[in-house]
């Protein structure tokens, strides 16, 4: 395996500082304004795990995903190769993102990718609610991303950048008129059960929902009532997933990113694991209700 976690996500939206609310109040996390606008936010050591950049575009622009530096030139030929190459970060560009070098990537459903190497993790950190995460050399938590080009898009993130199959999750059309929804699970190199998800389906904002994790069931609730407190739309009800053994609701966060806030995930020592398939989603919960 070549990644080693998912790193950062970059999100663009007109106020970034409606982002900054949600991720202090809400969240807990850590947050800092740049100069021109952009928020970064922060839930454990590392620089930022999401970066909110100021624009009059809303949505979900890419995942940045972490490998070792002794890895990064082979990444780079692989993705070269594949057609998939788009161009390299320069100085600047590496000094927003604390990284010591990057390119950027499209995979075969048209979603942007960043993949970098060295990034700085020494700062120390300390959420305004006084919460801990599921994060570090796990990373920031996991992406599911549209993948309309399903099986290319698969074998692109696992040939080219040598994620590992853990589960394939089938479902019945959500409506006649409609295809099967198609779900599959990777993990990078790190226990977490899955780092990215790849849906057969669109997603409006670009991304289906981003995953993050705290460290008990008590702060998955007491967040879950300050979502309800500040009026943001819950998109699903607590409830258990069955592949990673989750335990988490959704909600809508600004620039209608879907957010996943779990608890419970189940970590995995790949030497002796057999991919598993799916045709249920949940344990029990997740009853989901997408607003207009």
């Amino acid at each position: 395996m070549t990644i080693s976690s998912l790193g950062y996500a970059r999100i663009t939206l007109q106020n970034p500082q409606d982002w900054a609310q949600v991720g202090e109040e809400v969240l807990g996390f850590e947050s800092s304004t740049d100069e021109d606008g952009s928020v970064r936010l922060r839930m454990d050591e590392s620089p930022f795990r999401y970066l909110v950049e100021k624009s009059e575009t809303e949505g979900f622009v890419c995942a940045g995903w972490e490998c070792p530096a002794e890895k990064f030139d082979e990444i780079v030929n692989l993705l070269d190769n594949n057609g998939a190459l788009i161009g390299s970060g320069d100085e600047s560009e590496c000094a927003a993102r604390a990284v010591g070098a990057f390119v950027t990537a499209k995979d075969p459903s048209g979603n942007l990718l960043e993949v970098f190497h060295s990034r700085d993790s020494d700062q120390p950190f300390a959420s305004p609610l006084g919460l801990d995460y599921v994060a570090g050399n796990l990373g920031l938590g996991h992406a599911v991303l549209p993948a309309s080009a399903h099986d290319e898009t698969s074998e692109f993130y696992n040939t080219v950048l040598g994620f590992r199959l853990s589960d394939q999750l089938v479902l019945p059309p959500p409506a006649e008129d409609m295809q099967e929804m198609r779900i599959n699970f990777y993990h990078a190199d790190n226990p977490r059960h899955h780092s990215l998800a790849l849906f057969n389906g669109p997603a409006p904002s670009g991304v289906v929902h981003l995953m993050t994790e705290m460290t008990s069931i008590d702060a998955v609730g007491s967040c879950m009532d300050r979502v309800n407190a500040a009026g943001i739309p819950i998109t699903a009800t607590l409830g258990r997933h069955i592949n990673d053994g989750m335990v988490s609701f959704y909600f809508l966060a600004p620039g209608a990113i879907p957010m996943e806030v779990g608890y419970d995930g189940m970590l995995h020592d790949w030497s002796d694991f057999e991919p598993t398939q799916s045709t249920v989603g949940d344990h029990w919960g997740h009853v989901y209700n997408f607003p207009e």
